[in-house]
């Protein structure tokens, strides 16, 4: 009969806490010694957006976004509920599209500490929208769908019946939820110490009061695939990847 194994020898108590110290003064060395190298301490000043970001939105504010196979727009500031909005109204002369004309509203990020709070509730209230239908869309590149999400909805207010996109728009991505984008923001802080840039995006469509609206669902996801783009590429950002 063989004797059974011993069990290895257990790490005396005593050396557990030292060991953990020392591990973590290794963790930490490792951390800080970019910043020590370079001076840049995280604690010494809070993320920003970068000066190129925070130029680009404020000229999409201020001169609105060009999209191609659509006019330059028409573009005016308006303020809506102490907000200032990015209005640019297009017509295209593509016959075989469901509409010829189109409104992109956008709401760029005003300044470093600015987070989204669902701006397009205020939008909605001031230009007495009311909600018929709405659903989550995602939108596509062509026939290739992205990584970024819209709330589609069908509506009217006294002038105009419309179909809508809308969603937050970033770097990388885009949502409709504004979580979506704080855990974009936490990934550039903790990567880069920079914060993502936002955009609110409003795609406003008219359709004839009794249209058969479904499909419009399709033609307005690669039309809000294309104006999101268009708006990354604008900040400067990473084109979204299928």
């Amino acid at each position: 009969m063989t004797p059974s194994s011993s069990p290895a020898p257990s790490l005396p108590m005593r050396w557990v806490k030292p060991g953990l110290v020392a591990l973590l003064m290794v963790l930490m060395a490792a951390v800080m010694a970019p910043a020590y190298l370079t001076g840049q301490w995280p604690w010494v000043t809070a993320p920003q957006l970068t000066d190129a970001d925070l130029a680009a939105l404020n000229t999409l504010r201020n001169n609105g976004l060009e999209i191609p196979h659509w006019s330059p727009p028409q573009h005016q500031v308006i303020p809506l509920n102490r907000q200032d909005w990015s209005v640019n109204e297009y017509t295209t002369t593509n016959a075989t599209a469901l509409a010829q004309q189109m409104v992109v509203l956008l709401y760029p990020q005003p300044w470093h500490n600015n987070q989204p709070q669902v701006e397009w509730v205020d939008l909605a209230g001031v230009q007495n929208w009311r909600v018929e239908r709405r659903q989550r869309l995602q939108l596509r590149d062509g026939q290739h769908p992205l990584p970024v999400q819209a709330n589609w909805i069908q509506g009217h207010n006294r002038q105009q019946t419309f179909v809508a996109l809308q969603w937050y728009a970033w770097p990388g991505g885009g949502h409709p939820a504004p979580r979506r984008w704080f855990w974009a923001n936490q990934r550039s802080q903790l990567t880069t110490h920079t914060l993502t840039p936002w955009v609110a995006v409003t795609l406003l469509v008219p359709v004839p009061p009794l249209a058969d609206v479904n499909p419009y669902q399709a033609w307005m996801a690669e039309l809000g695939g294309e104006v999101h783009q268009h708006v990354t590429a604008f900040l400067g950002g990473v084109e979204p990847q299928n």
